[in-house]
């Protein structure tokens, strides 16, 4: 449950952060729930691995950088190497390894970290053990049922489906949210025949073709003397 909260609450931070930045709605994250994975391991291992005795906020603070850090690293790189995403990149972030991690940001994570532990997840955990009372354990079960639903269909799109569809869409769209939405659309489509992707695909490339048509139209329109010469 600490895993799933947190998960989500790092797909709202992210969400919202990043919708101010590019001033238009983006659904963060790989898989189609609203949940960043990272967030709920990272909190999940700083909880786990940081000593009980830490001693000082600041030999506490440093612990979590250094977890938080190897996360961040080992995450970009099986997303990249797995599902050929790349959801963030520090490239431009000083003292970056790779673009994948960046002190700055890893110090930044630190003291978020420890308000964390120190503040939030106290609270969290309150209302996360009302919630496995009230629900008798189920929810908890129910709950890791549909991520891991959603990491299975998401790990399948990308080895079955993902590279045709990509074909269709803007190269701007770093956020995938076109595919997301592809999926979203159709995933039941998609199960109930092998007919409804094929015609989900077809209907793209059409797009594709009328958006095509639509720029050689602007173009006639800006040149109306413009020649057209039959090639060979």
């Amino acid at each position: 449950m600490t895993f799933i909260v947190y998960s989500f609450v790092g797909w709202v931070w992210e969400s919202i952060f990043c919708s101010i930045k590019d001033k238009h709605f983006v659904y963060r994250g790989f898989l189609l729930g609203p949940y960043c994975p990272v967030y709920g391991f990272g909190v999940v291992a700083v909880l786990l691995l940081v000593p009980e005795n830490a001693g000082t906020l600041l030999n506490l603070y440093f612990n979590v950088v250094v977890i938080v850090t190897i996360i961040e690293y080992i995450t970009s790189w099986l997303l990249e190497k797995l599902f050929n995403m790349k959801l963030w990149d520090y490239t431009n972030v000083p003292l970056n390894i790779g673009g994948r991690v960046a002190v700055p940001v890893s110090l930044f994570w630190g003291i978020g970290c420890l308000i964390l532990i120190k503040i939030v997840n106290p609270f969290f955990q309150y209302y996360i053990h009302l919630f496995i009372n009230n629900t008798r354990s189920i929810g908890p079960i129910l709950l890791a049922i549909l991520f891991l639903t959603d990491v299975v269909t998401t790990f399948t799109f990308t080895i079955t489906t993902k590279k045709e569809v990509e074909v269709h869409i803007d190269e701007s769209d770093t956020e995938n949210a076109a595919i997301k939405e592809y999926r979203l659309k159709h995933i039941f489509e998609n199960k109930r025949s092998s007919k409804g992707r094929t015609k989900v695909l077809e209907n793209l490339s059409q797009k594709h073709k009328n958006l095509r048509l639509h720029n050689l139209n602007r173009i006639v329109k800006n040149y109306p003397n413009m020649k057209f010469k039959k090639s060979n």
